[in-house]
């Protein structure tokens, strides 16, 4: 009896201690991907398990946050990742224009969306501050990795959550808004990044 309440003592703690949340901002240096840190180790080498959480650490950029599942070593500084679970991405902070109006997006949780009022689409272009000034949607999000280039992205407003991918390059990013139900592209948001605002 008694070695089989260390067994399961052994069991569930080493379970409790094998998959910990594991967040922070992502640094490079060299081939190494660091996670930045605020205890006695500032960085994290990170190491992965598996061939899908080392893709998608991969596609970030120093700047970017992490968060993931996986294990700490506070003594040899590094940090275990097992899956990706969200990631804040720095290059999608900023203002982006499109036809239908401006996306102000100010951190990795909360983006804003100014539909265009006006017929003309060349004046988002032209003089996008106007648009700042109208009703805003407020949406939170979150970004998760997918295969290739593109994001995953979930945005809830009040009334709803709607699945999306992005995709960037350069100055422009690529949007698909998807149905929830039937899994199609329901529009396609060619978004262009303003300097100026």
């Amino acid at each position: 009896m008694r070695l089989l309440l260390f067994v399961l003592t052994f069991v569930s703690s080493t379970l409790a201690v094998a998959v910990q949340p594991v967040s922070g901002t992502i640094e490079r240096k060299g081939q190494d991907i660091l996670l930045q840190s605020n205890d006695a180790c500032s960085y994290y080498r990170i190491e992965t398990k598996n061939s899908d959480a080392q893709a998608a650490l991969e596609k970030l950029s120093p700047g970017d946050s992490l968060t993931a599942s996986g294990l700490i070593d506070k003594v040899a500084c590094v940090a275990v990742v097992e899956s990706v679970d969200y990631v804040g991405l720095k290059r999608m902070l900023g203002t982006w224009l499109s036809k239908e109006g401006l996306i102000a997006v100010h951190d990795f949780n909360t983006l804003f969306f100014y539909p265009q009022t006006k017929t003309d689409f060349k004046r988002v272009f032209e003089k996008p501050a106007d648009f700042t000034i109208g009703k805003s949607i407020r949406y939170k999000y979150s970004v998760t990795p997918s295969e290739g280039k593109e994001w995953v992205m979930f945005l809830s407003d009040a009334k709803s959550t709607t699945f999306a991918t992005i995709q960037f390059s350069k100055e422009v990013a690529i949007m698909k808004l998807y149905d929830s139900d039937s899994g199609a592209v329901t529009k396609t948001l060619i978004l262009t990044r303003n300097r100026s605002l």
